[in-house]
Formats: structure tokens, sequence, C-alpha cells
């Protein structure tokens, strides 16, 4: 079969790009300069005790090849800067399991959005969103803060409102800021945008098919039969922009100060926790393909084009 094929051909291409999302980011670790024993010790014995005892004076193959294999194990090693002496692992899960309710909202945000958008004809939302998509995710989540801290402290002094609890951001923790980085991730990652211009296409050649006109006529619910053809191309993007979103997670949980994979990827490697970076890195690529295997079976399982013996 066709489709089997092609989803074994994903499923080795999964195992390559975890292997070679660890070579590339172990590479990028070990061409930076320093290491995460300049943090620790000046002491020149005590140094070489500590580089080699973590054995970063192994060639990069080498150091690629344990971590590779560790990780094959369920080893991705400890942690030597960030939470010294703790499981990368353990780690990397709760980081995970933090980050998880903003990746996933942002992309049902996205999703729903602008097939929301898209199906009620708001030309001027489509134009508006076009035109914030445009910044970057840094430049929107700043700008966002600044804007709500500003107009918040101005009715503060005005007398107009008490304080807030959570102002000002992005101190402490609260339900806005969290909802901030979902919009903020969902817009700037401009998935938002494409799937507004997507399912605008989609639906205008839906409404124009022989089906739909069958179904008018017999008086039938149509969003079923739309929403079931919208499916195969919402899919494609969701899974196209799943970089996309990892990558702004780690900007939004920056600026945002909020707890998660994103934030403790930036802070792994601004402290030169090389197992901790290589762990994340490894469940990101894990991530993008797990989604890209994903849709792969989502399509397939919703077009019938696609499963066509040869």
């Amino acid at each position: 079969m066709r489709q089997l094929a092609a989803i074994g051909r994903r499923l080795a291409a999964f195992v390559a790009t975890l292997a070679g999302a660890a070579l590339l980011a172990q590479a990028l670790l070990w061409l930076a300069p320093g290491d995460a024993v300049d943090l620790l010790t000046d002491d020149p014995e005590l140094r070489d005790q500590m580089i080699a005892s973590w054995g970063l004076d192994q060639p990069l193959l080498v150091r690629w090849w344990r971590f590779v294999t560790g990780a094959a194990t369920g080893d991705l090693g400890v942690s030597l800067t960030y939470r010294p002496g703790t499981e990368v692992s353990s780690l990397v899960w709760r980081a995970s399991l933090a980050s998880a309710p903003t990746l996933v909202s942002a992309v049902l945000l996205a999703l729903i959005g602008g097939v929301g958008l898209a199906y009620a004809r708001l030309r001027v939302g489509r134009r508006l969103i076009q035109v914030v998509s445009v910044a970057p995710v840094f430049l929107l989540a700043a700008t966002a803060v600044v804007t709500l801290n500003e107009t918040a402290f101005s009715l503060i002094e005005a007398g107009t409102i008490t304080r807030p609890e959570w102002f000002a951001l992005p101190l402490g923790d609260s339900l806005l800021k969290s909802v901030l980085g979902v919009v903020v991730l969902a817009i700037g990652s401009s998935a938002l945008t494409e799937v507004h211009q997507a399912a605008d296409d989609e639906l205008r050649i839906i409404r124009g098919s022989g089906y739909i006109d069958a179904a008018t006529a017999r008086g039938a619910r149509l969003w079923p039969h739309i929403l079931w053809n919208l499916l195969p191309p919402l899919t494609t993007i969701a899974v196209s922009r799943t970089a996309f979103f990892l990558g702004g997670l780690v900007v939004v949980e920056k600026v945002l100060q909020l707890n998660g994979a994103g934030a403790m990827l930036w802070q792994a490697c601004r402290l030169r926790d090389y197992p901790l970076a290589l762990g994340l890195v490894l469940v990101a690529a894990a991530v993008v393909c797990t989604a890209r295997l994903v849709g792969d079976v989502i399509r397939i399982g919703l077009d019938p084009r696609l499963r066509v013996a040869r």
C-alpha cells in the first residue's frame, strides 16, 4: 500500500531527523566559546578534572554518539549548571508539561480563529491580522506588555480602577499573562494568518462544489461537509507551523517570564548546560517529527485520494 510505504518513510525520517538535530545542536554548542566549567571555577586543576569528568574534552562525534545512545535508553544525562546533578529527563518532562497548555492553546486559537474569520468573511479582520503578524514575536509580546502596563497605570493614577492582580506584567503569575502568551504565540507565528488565508481559499472552492449544492437542495446542514473538507488543509498548516510555534515559545516564555521548556532552553544555553540544552532540543525535534507523522496519518484517513494501492 502506498500509504504504508509513505508512513514507513516518515518513520525512517523521524529517526534520522532526531539524530541530525542532536548532531547539529551538539555542533553549535561545541563551537560556542567557553563551557559550563567557566561558570564554576577558575582553579586549573579542578577545571581539568571537571572537564574530564563531564566529557567536555571528547571529540564532537564521540560526544554526539554518547548522547544519542544514552537518549535511546532514556538517559539524557544530568544537569551541569541549571540544576546540578538533577536528571535532565525529569527537568525536561516537567518543563514540557508546563509549556504544553500554551502551545496547544495557541495552535487551537490559530486554527479556530482563522477558520472563524474566513467563514464569517471578515475582510477587515484578515487585513488587520496580516499587518499584526508581520511583527516578530518578541516585538508583539513586548508591545502588549508595555501597552497593558501603561494603560493600567494611567487608570490607577486617575483613580478609575484599583490595582489589578496582574499588574505589573510580566511579574507574578496571572491568567492574563498566560492568555497573552497564547494570543501572541498564535499571531506572531503567522499561523493565524496562514490558516485564515488557506481556509478562505478552500471555502470558496467548497461553497461552489456540487456536494454543497446537493446538501443545500436536501436541506441538510452544511457545516459538517465544510468542516470535513477543511480538515486536510488545516492539518497541513498546523504541521508545517509546528517548528515556528516551538521557536516562538522560547521568545514568549522569556519575555513574559513564563516557566516552561522555552524559558528553560534559554537558561540552559546561557548557563552552557549542554546536556539540558540537548535534551530540550531533542524533545522539540521529536515534537516536530511526531506532528508531521500524525499529520500524514490524518490526511491519509481523511482524503480518499491518498488511500490508493499501487
